[in-house]
């Protein structure tokens, strides 16, 4: 499966990743943050950022706490502000964190692969990488899918509770 398929897959009940009316993320500001604090993102977040986040549905439950390449946008939503904050925790140098929730963190394993990295679960009351297999994708568009296959079920759930 690929960003185009996913997109696809889900575009009939949720709405876009990124809202239209905000400064999008842009190529420079990602490249930014892998020289100044030494991250590598996959592919496929790449993509995601830069071409598909108007056009990519994403549920209510991955937006919170997700971070966008663009530093002129507010904190809660300024990746910039989630690789600091993790980097500041001393979490180790292959994880490069793209999610804050709770005080965890969602990120790449980049020993993982060399395009495409594990999508893993940083657990701050562990202060380890969390071993549940249900918090481990294969990679990003794994960890999309299942993610909005989640946002369905769940919106299919409420639906059927009236």
């Amino acid at each position: 499966m690929n960003l185009k398929d996913l997109s696809s897959k889900y575009s009939y009940i949720l709405e876009p990743a990124f809202p239209s009316d905000l400064p999008q993320p842009n190529k420079t500001d990602l490249q930014n943050l892998t020289q100044k604090y030494g991250v590598k993102f996959p592919k496929s977040y790449v993509d995601f950022q830069l071409i598909y986040c108007h056009k990519m549905p994403m549920g209510d439950l991955a937006f919170v706490g997700f971070g966008w390449a663009n530093k002129n946008l507010d904190d809660y939503l300024n990746l910039e502000n989630i690789v600091k904050e993790a980097k500041e925790l001393n979490l180790p140098a292959y994880l490069t964190p793209f999610k804050y929730e709770n005080g965890d963190f969602w990120c790449f394993d980049t020993r993982t692969g060399e395009d495409e990295f594990e999508v893993v679960i940083w657990d701050h009351n562990a202060n380890d990488v969390d071993n549940d297999p249900d918090f481990k994708w294969q990679n990003f568009i794994e960890w999309l899918d299942t993610t909005m296959e989640d946002e369905d079920d769940e919106d299919f759930d409420l639906d059927n509770e009236e």
